[in-house]
């Protein structure tokens, strides 16, 4: 296990080196942290735990969707933000639960992520765990690759059995 106060100074000290600022105020009790710009701010009440988690939280948005276009979905990134404080948690040996562990039984905290979300989180994970001194989760660890073989014109139904999804894929004519 790693010490808390040491990833957030580390972490502090990487986010004014990239030219970013780091602030701590009363913010309402629902908000633990936000970014604005360049500027990332933390509640002043929180615990050690909160804080880090909290920062790198906020550090993703800062390092994945500062020059995002203004119309992308805020709730993705949230999704990813959220992915991201389970990757570095997990890296780092905290415990971390971001959603209600009953909910869905997740492999990885990006299982249920768009592709695009999950490459923005692992590597927005991997820049904040080699800041931190540790290794980030390779691409292998997270998903495994399915490869797909079908005759022309034929459908391929994909299946997520816990959850009770499928997937039709085809040629438009077969639709």
């Amino acid at each position: 296990m790693t010490s808390i106060p040491h990833c957030i100074s580390t972490l502090e000290a990487y986010i004014e080196r990239s030219g970013a600022h780091l602030s701590r105020a009363a913010l309402p009790e629902c908000i633990h942290g936000r970014m604005c710009r360049d500027r990332i701010t933390l509640r002043t009440d929180l615990s050690p735990k909160q804080e880090l988690v909290a920062l790198v939280h906020e550090l993703t948005h800062w390092l994945a969707h500062r020059d995002a276009r203004s119309c992308m979905d805020c709730t993705i990134f949230e999704y990813e933000a959220e992915a991201v404080e389970a990757l570095v948690m997990a890296r780092l040996g905290l415990p971390h639960a971001t959603v209600d562990p009953g909910a869905f039984e997740c492999a990885s905290p990006t299982d249920n992520l768009l592709s695009a979300s999950v490459a923005r989180a692992e590597w927005a994970s991997a820049r904040i765990c080699g800041v931190l001194g540790v290794a980030a989760q390779t691409a292998s660890e997270t998903q495994a690759p399915v490869d797909l073989e079908a005759a022309a014109g034929k459908e391929i139904v994909l299946e997520y059995e816990q959850h009770g999804v499928s997937n039709l894929l085809g040629s438009p004519e077969a639709l």
